[in-house]
């Protein structure tokens, strides 16, 4: 069976799932947070100068707040409200210190103002954290299994493109791992689903303790599930895959759950560039391992 996207989002119909131009701004943002931040406090100076050399004819202190909210998106909340109340201090400065102002210092209304200024500051960088930490939890969520933590589908096709683009230009290997339980179904059926759900939560436990830092597990969808080997030659993963096994074995016989794994291992040296295809040479090996007796490993290298 070879495993297809969730959505095709090339579908006119689904053109509101794409990320807008908004979305790929925020991103490049995010992508290059050190920048952005030296851009952002760099206009924030230069706006400052203007406003005193403008005069208070022609204040501009306001125009700071696009770049006081582009720190807040990719950098700290603390780190955005200081450089509010910089802004609102630098407002109260140019007051101040004005040179044909005819009440020099700091007066009751100045005070005021600057208070009102901070405050609107504050405001919109609170506005705009709650909408940050609400977008990238709703993106997390959009690419997390949400019963078992994992990678799911859209994430991990994401990643392994990534990675086998990265391994292409570097020469190295990668290998796909497509695992499917065996006689899940039976533990559905005969000791109901919430053990089901127990089931695949210590499969993705068992699968994430067992492969390296730099690999990918994801759940494809059911009780399948895959990992993602950068760099990993055919020796290095008949080794993840062993202790995989070994481990997955342990804690289905520690629950007494009548469960095995067919998985199927396929080595790319040239990998393609096409999620489905790098999980379809995998695919089609553990369904010859479930075809056959069941419970076993299928290596292949390409």
């Amino acid at each position: 069976m070879q495993i297809m996207r969730l959505f095709d989002l090339n579908d006119p119909s689904l053109k509101s799932l794409r990320p807008s131009q908004m979305e790929r701004m925020l991103d490049v943002c995010t992508a290059h947070r050190q920048l952005t931040i030296l851009i952002a406090c760099i206009f924030c100076v230069v706006i400052g100068l203007l406003d005193i050399v403008l005069g208070n004819e022609f204040p501009v202190s306001s125009l700071c707040l696009p770049f006081v909210v582009a720190i807040c998106w990719v950098a700290s909340l603390q780190t955005a409200i200081v450089l509010s109340l910089l802004c609102a201090v630098a407002w109260i400065i140019d007051d101040a210190f004005y040179l044909n102002s005819s009440s020099p210092g700091v007066t009751m209304a100045e005070l005021w103002h600057t208070g009102v200024h901070a405050s609107f500051f504050l405001v919109v960088v609170s506005v705009v954290w709650r909408l940050r930490c609400a977008y990238e939890r709703e993106r997390m969520f959009a690419r997390i299994d949400s019963l078992t933590g994992l990678l799911n589908i859209t994430a991990f096709n994401d990643t392994a493109e990534r990675e086998a683009a990265r391994c292409r230009r570097s020469n190295s290997p990668l290998t796909v791992a497509f695992i499917d339980c065996d006689n899940f179904k039976a533990v559905n059926d005969t000791l109901g689903h919430r053990t089901g759900d127990r089931l695949l939560k210590a499969i993705a436990k068992t699968l994430c303790l067992s492969v390296r830092e730099m690999d990918a597990v994801g759940r494809l969808g059911g009780d399948e599930f895959a990992l993602l080997l950068p760099e990993a030659s055919q020796e290095q993963a008949e080794v993840i895959i062993s202790r995989v096994r070994e481990r997955l074995n342990e804690a289905m016989e520690a629950e007494k759950w009548p469960v095995t794994f067919s998985i199927g291992v396929a080595v790319y040296h040239q990998p393609e560039l096409d999620a489905d295809a790098l999980l379809h040479g995998a695919d089609k090996l553990m369904y010859d391992v479930k075809r056959s007796a069941k419970d076993g490993v299928a290596f292949e290298v390409r």
